[in-house]
């Protein structure tokens, strides 16, 4: 098989690329694509090759190519690499994959849903000198890592307009050569890092000039990372063994002739060897994935690049570099793919809302846990182009950061009058009626909203009598402040009490309710004050009365994942570093941890198996498959986290397959 190249862009390391390509046996460069037809030309001319585009769109629709190498400046990989992979192409993208881990993310996505080989161009990775050096530590030739020391940098002539200095074209010494001593480090520690600290120094246009970072692996591996555009570094790798050390002297360019210097009992000794041009081996093994029918390749798959882009936001963090991309008041106003931000209902299932008289999306976006604003724009246009149009947030959450990432959002996306948004007031300790409107005040500003559609207090607190509550709220929403409202985390009998003192004076009720509500009983509160309406007699009410729940909690906290597999057989799980908030392993077993809850669980797994799903999707549709309005709230960390959510859409549950999930009956037969 060969595989039929173009080129995206017509940079130098475009050059290189394409020079690889001629040293390949596997590759050929038919196409090139450039913002101008000049360029294109003029780049075609050099490497003989058959077509020349003048926009980068041509490039993506030409049928002859097989395979794109995406060669832009940094801010442009997530965009030109998803619209090739949509395109059909297979995507070759060069270093680093995104400008951040949010756009990383959306890459990976794109590839899994347009199943196409996604690779980022670390061209070391796949070289012989890389897989020697694995092959050495893998074996034990020095022993069990303790430290490593690796190093890029380079004293470039400072240019603030030059793509290694500006800041709109990701510059900086951390993004353009720091990402490969960070790569390497995790290969060789063989986990990720659980801490970073950084120091470095920054331009006037707030870029990193040089910079350094302390990473700690949980396994007790260390690593010092260096890099920089204004200072010289060796470019070297060493690494540390309880039973000696190994040193690569050009472990980044790998060279023809490249060579292993391993030291151990005070006896150094040279490991070396040939190799073809560093540039042709990614070409052939997107070639050999080809042939094998496969997406990701060992030698830097998507976990990879996900995980090497993290711990570059962290390094990033730690010396104060943020790109205008990733600030409000700079942000794109599209998503990461560059087109229009655009709903598809064909995807999302609506009901109506009584309270506000419209139709809502089943699934409710919960606002709650982002780590930054490209995360949560990256999250937040996911969902609405999946037909979500509910967003939850709170007052309280990350202290207004949420609502203010959803507001930045909304602004930039303009599409305020196209979703609902939920806010929350009057948490515990401040759960008082003279809270709300100073509180929902301030919400408003930080959401740049004019008004909440459906506002819940927060928590109740029962030594206010309902009648104080309604009242308060009666005055907010004859104000305009708010559409509806409601309780979230209130007792049964304290919702039937506020809502007949409203139908008894004339009052606007209660028209939803937000507690805790999943296939699994909530055996203990998640939190101090959180109420579940699991119980037979608040599902009867809310059957009775119609009333809509927005049950938070609504796939129990990934006690339907693997994760509790984990817990149960071996007493602890993993917990993936990039999931910011995920429950710890004693609230999961607290909450959920019932025999009850256990053989639901075990009905929940093999009525997935029987339906082609995971079992998780089971335990979701049971929720949205209630004889009551319910629009559960979803808490994605990642997007293929929402994806999955939104199987349960299709999914139908029988009343009798309802009732065999929540222990009524042993067996469908």
């Amino acid at each position: 098989m060969t595989t039929n190249w173009g080129i995206l862009a017509t940079g130098r390391i475009a050059h290189k690329l394409a020079d690889g390509i001629s040293h390949s046996a596997t590759g050929k460069l038919v196409a090139v694509g450039s913002r101008n037809q000049k360029n294109a030309d003029v780049f075609a001319e050099t490497w003989q090759i058959e077509r020349s585009h003048g926009s980068y769109e041509q490039l993506l629709q030409d049928p002859e190519v097989d395979a794109i190498y995406v060669s832009t400046p940094h801010p442009q990989h997530a965009q030109w690499t998803i619209r090739a992979l949509e395109e059909g192409k297979h995507v070759l993208c060069e270093k680093p994959m995104g400008l951040n881990h949010a756009e990383v993310m959306a890459m990976v996505h794109a590839a899994q849903a347009n199943e196409r080989i996604l690779l980022e161009a670390f061209m070391y990775r796949m070289h012989p000198q890389t897989q020697k050096l694995r092959e050495l530590i893998d074996s034990g030739e020095i022993g069990e890592v303790r430290h490593i020391h690796a190093t890029f940098g380079f004293h470039a002539p400072y240019n603030p307009e030059g793509r290694l200095f500006a800041s709109e074209l990701g510059g900086g010494g951390i993004m353009d050569v720091g990402c490969y001593p960070v790569s390497m480090s995790r290969m060789i520690a063989g986990s990720e890092p659980i801490a970073v600290a950084g120091h470095g120094k920054l331009s006037a246009e707030g870029i990193d000039l040089y910079a350094a970072a302390i990473l700690k692996f949980e396994n007790g591996v260390s690593a010092h990372v260096a890099t920089g555009v204004g200072q010289q570094l060796d470019n070297g790798v060493a690494i540390f063994g309880t039973k000696g050390s190994i040193r690569v002297a050009v472990p980044w360019g790998c060279p023809d002739n490249w060579q292993i210097e391993l030291t151990k009992a005070g006896k150094k000794e040279l490991v070396e060897g040939k190799a073809n041009p560093v540039y042709t081996y990614e070409i052939d093994e997107i070639n050999r994935l080809r042939e094998a029918e496969e997406q990701q390749s060992p030698a830097m798959d998507w976990e990879d690049s996900l995980g090497n882009a993290f711990v570059l936001d962290m390094w990033r963090r730690e010396v104060g570099v943020e790109y205008p991309q990733e600030q409000a008041a700079t942000m794109s106003p599209q998503p990461i793919h560059g087109g229009p931000i655009q709903a598809n209902s064909e995807v999302m299932k609506y009901q109506r809302f009584n309270g506000l008289g419209g139709d809502l999306s089943r699934l409710v976006l919960g606002c709650d846990n982002q780590p930054n604003l490209a995360h949560a724009t990256t999250m937040f246009d996911q969902f609405f182009e999946l037909g979500g149009n509910v967003f939850d947030t709170a007052h309280i959450y990350g202290g207004g950061r949420m609502e203010t990432y959803l507001g930045h959002w909304l602004k930039s996306r303009g599409v305020r009058s196209d979703v609902y948004v939920i806010g929350k007031g009057a948490h515990t300790p401040l759960n008082r009626p003279e809270h709300i409107r100073p509180q929902l005040v301030l919400s408003l500003e930080r959401l740049q909203t004019e008004h909440i559609d459906i506002y819940f207090l927060h928590r109740d607190n029962d030594e206010v009598p309902v009648d104080e509550w309604i009242d308060a709220l009666n005055e907010v929403w004859n104000d305009s402040m708010i559409k509806s409202f409601g309780g979230s985390n209130w007792t049964l009998e304290r919702i039937a009490a506020a809502n007949q003192y409203a139908n008894e004076n004339t009052k606007e009720p209660f028209t939803a309710v937000s507690n805790q509500f999943s296939l699994a009983y909530m055996i203990d509160p998640v939190w101090a004050g959180c109420i579940s309406a699991r119980e037979k007699e608040y599902v009867a009410f809310l059957q009775a009365n119609q009333l809509a729940l927005f049950p938070w909690s609504s796939q129990a906290r990934g006690f339907f994942t693997s994760r509790a597999d984990s817990i149960q057989s071996e007493g602890n799980s993993q917990i993936d570093q990039r999931s910011w908030s995920q429950p710890p392993d004693p609230e999961m077993r607290r909450c959920w941890f019932s025999e009850e809850n256990l053989e639901r669980r075990e009905r929940t797994k093999a009525m997935a198996t029987r339906k082609g799903v995971d079992p998780i999707n089971i335990a979701l549709a049971f929720v949205l498959h209630q004889d009551f309005p319910t629009f559960p709230l979803i808490g994605p960390r990642f997007m293929w986290e929402t994806t999955s959510s939104a199987r349960a859409l299709s999914i139908e549950l029988s009343t009798a397959e309802l009732q065999f999930l929540d222990l009524e009956f042993d067996s469908l037969d």
